[in-house]
């Protein structure tokens, strides 16, 4: 069962959140502030939380959207957890590589939701195996 809020859908999986934006088409003004607040609330009593950032529904993202999601991914990484983004239009895309963004954020392209969330969770599989691995290595 998702949590609903003002913009954002949160639907809880094996290891990865998928936050869902669809409260409206634009994250501008009010509305991205609105979104940070309420992301970084949903975050904040969750530690090691995955957070996959659907924007299937969003058309158009103002500069303060990328502030807020540097946000998110200060806040999430504070606690051991990351952020991961999917379904970016074209244009919101385009300036995620402009401002070199694409180097915080992975951004899974061209991928369904379902798909995005498969690699995201391989990925932390693989890394927690990386980790075990490692402490076996340095505790020997």
């Amino acid at each position: 069962m998702g949590t609903t809020g003002a913009l954002v859908q949160f639907q809880p999986s094996n290891l990865v959140t998928v936050g869902t934006i669809s409260g409206a088409a634009v994250l501008d003004g009010l509305k991205v502030a609105d979104f940070g607040n309420y992301v970084l609330e949903y975050v904040k009593d969750k530690p090691g939380l995955h957070l996959l950032l659907n924007f299937e529904y969003i058309t158009y993202m103002s500069s303060a959207g990328l502030t807020e999601l540097l946000r998110i991914n200060e806040a999430l990484r504070a606690s051991s957890g990351s952020i991961r983004l999917c379904n970016l239009s074209c244009d919101i895309r385009k300036v995620f590589k402009i401002t070199n963004l694409d180097q915080i954020f992975a951004i899974h392209e061209d991928e369904n939701v379902e798909s995005a969330v498969q690699r995201y969770e391989r990925s932390l599989s693989v890394a927690a195996d990386e980790d075990a691995w490692a402490s076996q290595d340095t505790g020997a």
